[in-house]
């Protein structure tokens, strides 16, 4: 099925390669990201039918709905959501004031949440949809000037979760879950890193989860992370009780 996708922070990195992997999939990427000539370039080599730019900031809490709104006008439907758009700043906290610190949270976290909040309503009447929010392990062993994003994407934890609660059983074809790619080659990660073109397929992947599959839960890569087993599940699993 050909699917309608929303993919945030398009303009470069990994969203440029999650448009592309989306579109390589035969689905319609809806690229989202404050630059045009940036996300000129993300379409680059794609057509109209594979790709639509849409110029928004995904910290324009406004913006991000309006634009959903009329994606949703348009084509009848949303059947994907890459919460992918973020930003990383690396300064240390005493060095940032606390209205820039605030706001990388108003874009790593609330641009998820409004992004979520406008699609998941859409994906409602049609009872369908695959929501992945692109997270991070930095809030589990901060390095040094990473305040700001590390607390970001550990609020992420708790929100994709949040989220999937939220949704329930009512609506089995409606996944939420969090997508850790890992490090990649991109301006944001390091130069030795995954490469982003492969962890795009990955993350692409997820749109073809089968109802009722994972939600509320964390890939990593290519696979779905376990979740941790408390001390006494553990013993009574080595002793055939769990």
């Amino acid at each position: 099925m050909r699917r309608i996708v929303i993919v945030t922070g398009a303009g470069g990195g990994l969203g440029r390669a999650l448009v592309r992997a989306v579109a390589r999939r035969g689905h319609l990427a809806i690229a989202f990201g404050r630059d045009a000539d940036r996300l000129q370039e993300t379409g680059a080599g794609l057509t109209a039918g594979q790709c639509e730019p849409y110029i928004v900031n995904a910290a324009d809490l406004d913006a991000v709905t309006h634009a959903v709104a009329t994606i949703a006008d348009r084509h009848g439907r949303i059947d994907g959501l890459f919460a992918n758009a973020a930003c990383y700043p690396r300064l240390s906290l005493l060095d940032q004031t606390p209205t820039a610190w605030m706001n990388v949270l108003q874009l790593n976290v609330g641009g998820v949440m409004a992004a979520c909040r406008a699609a998941l309503p859409i994906m409602m009447r049609t009872g369908h949809g695959r929501v992945i929010t692109v997270g991070s392990f930095a809030d589990i062993a901060p390095i040094a000037d990473s305040s700001a994003y590390a607390a970001s994407k550990g609020a992420l934890h708790a929100l994709t979760r949040a989220m999937a609660c939220d949704i329930g059983s009512d609506y089995p074809d409606i996944l939420i879950n969090e997508w850790v790619p890992g490090a990649l080659n991109t301006q944001m990660g390091v130069p030795h890193g995954i490469d982003v073109d492969l962890a795009a397929q990955w993350g692409a992947a997820l749109l073809d989860l089968e109802p009722g599959g994972p939600t509320g839960r964390m890939f990593e890569g290519d696979h779905l992370v376990e979740p941790t087993r408390s001390l006494k599940q553990r013993v009574l699993g080595k002793i055939g009780l769990g």
